[in-house]
C-alpha cells in the first residue's frame, strides 16, 4: 500500500469516528432534570431545569478550588463574583459559545428570607434556595471542599454581617465566614438548550 492509499484510508477513518461522535450527540432540550452531559470532555455538567428554549446547568465539579469570598457579605462586589464573570466565563464561553451562554437575573436572598436585590450574571454560583430545591440531584460527595453560594447567611441587624451561605458535597447547607473561610466555586449558568452535547454516566 502506498503512500496515498494509506493517506485515503486514514481520511476515511476519520470522516467515520467524526461521524460516530455525531451520532452519539444529543440535543441539549432533550435531557432530563438530573441528566449528565459534557461536550469537550473538559468537564461534566448537570442538568437543574429546562425551561423552554434555554436550559440551566451547574457544573458536576467544583471549577475552582480554595476561593476566598471577599471582604464582604454582597456578592456584587466580591471575589466569586470577579472571578465567574471573567476567568469562569471566558471558560464557559469557548466551551459552549458565547452567543449560548444567556444572561438571566437572579435575586439575591438570605438564609433567613431577607432579599437584598438582584444581579445580573452569565455564570454565578448557585443561591440558597436553589440549593434546597435541587437538593436530591446536586449532591456530589467526590468533591474536595465547600462551596460558595450568592445567598448571605442573614444581616448584621441579626448578627450574622459576615457570613455566607455554603453547600457541602454531601448537599448539606451551612454558613461560613467570609473573613477566614476558603471554598470551591461551583458555577450554575442557563444555556440555549439547541446546542449538542453528549450525555454521559456521572
Amino acid at each position: 500500500m502506498n503512500n496515498k492509499e494509506i493517506l485515503k484510508k486514514v481520511k476515511e477513518l476519520v470522516e467515520l469516528l467524526e461521524k460516530q461522535e455525531e451520532a452519539d450527540k444529543v440535543v441539549l432540550s432533550t435531557l432530563k432534570r438530573g441528566d449528565v452531559f459534557q461536550t469537550t470532555g473538559k468537564r461534566k455538567y448537570k442538568v437543574l431545569e429546562q425551561y423552554g428554549d434555554t436550559t440551566k446547568i451547574i457544573s458536576l465539579d467544583l471549577v475552582k478550588e480554595n476561593v476566598e469570598f471577599g471582604d464582604t457579605s454582597d456578592y456584587k462586589t466580591s471575589n466569586v463574583k470577579k472571578l465567574c464573570d471573567t476567568e469562569i466565563l471566558k471558560d464557559f464561553e469557548e466551551e459552549f459559545g458565547a452567543e449560548n451562554v444567556e444572561t438571566h437575573t437572579a435575586d439575591i436572598i438570605t438564609a433567613d428570607g431577607q432579599k437584598f436585590g438582584t444581579v445580573d450574571y452569565k455564570i454565578r454560583p448557585i443561591t440558597f434556595d436553589e440549593a434546597r430545591e435541587y437538593t436530591d440531584i446536586t449532591p456530589n460527595n467526590d468533591l474536595n471542599d465547600w462551596y460558595w453560594t450568592l445567598s448571605p447567611w442573614s444581616t448584621e441587624e441579626r448578627g450574622w454581617k459576615k457570613s455566607i451561605t455554603v453547600v457541602s458535597p454531601s448537599g448539606f447547607v451551612s454558613s461560613h465566614g467570609y473573613y477566614f473561610s476558603v471554598s470551591g466555586v461551583r458555577p450554575v449558568c442557563i444555556l440555549k438548550s439547541n446546542i449538542f452535547v453528549s450525555k454521559v454516566e456521572e
